[in-house]
């Protein structure tokens, strides 16, 4: 007889997957956001130690890349909060309204 799969802990990997990736989404994109405030606000400070010195464009060039990896980031976290919201949604199914009468 094939073995079943273990759907209570597949779950809570998935879950515990879903938290890393927003986590890791707000903090990247609270990192690049601030980064790029900064080299807006001090512009002759360097951003992020050098890393994107070959990014063509100059100044420029970096703080749009910047800017991106901050939307890339927030859309990566904001997807896995909704995905983590629906799957505790259907879950438990107690947040359901029942009906519209009064108690």
């Amino acid at each position: 007889m094939p073995r079943q799969p273990d759907t209570g802990r597949r779950n809570a990997m998935r879950e515990a997957g879903l938290t890393a990736l927003e986590a890791l989404g707000m903090v990247i994109m609270t990192l690049a956001a601030q980064t790029v405030i900064l080299g807006l606000l001090d512009p002759d400070s360097e951003l992020v130690w050098g890393i994107f010195n070959q990014v063509p464009g100059g100044r420029t060039g970096q703080m749009i890349l910047l800017g991106l990896v901050a939307l890339v980031a927030a859309v990566a976290g904001g997807w896995a909060h909704t995905r983590r919201a629906q799957d505790t949604g259907r879950a438990g199914g107690s947040g359901d309204i029942r009906s519209r009468e009064p108690a």
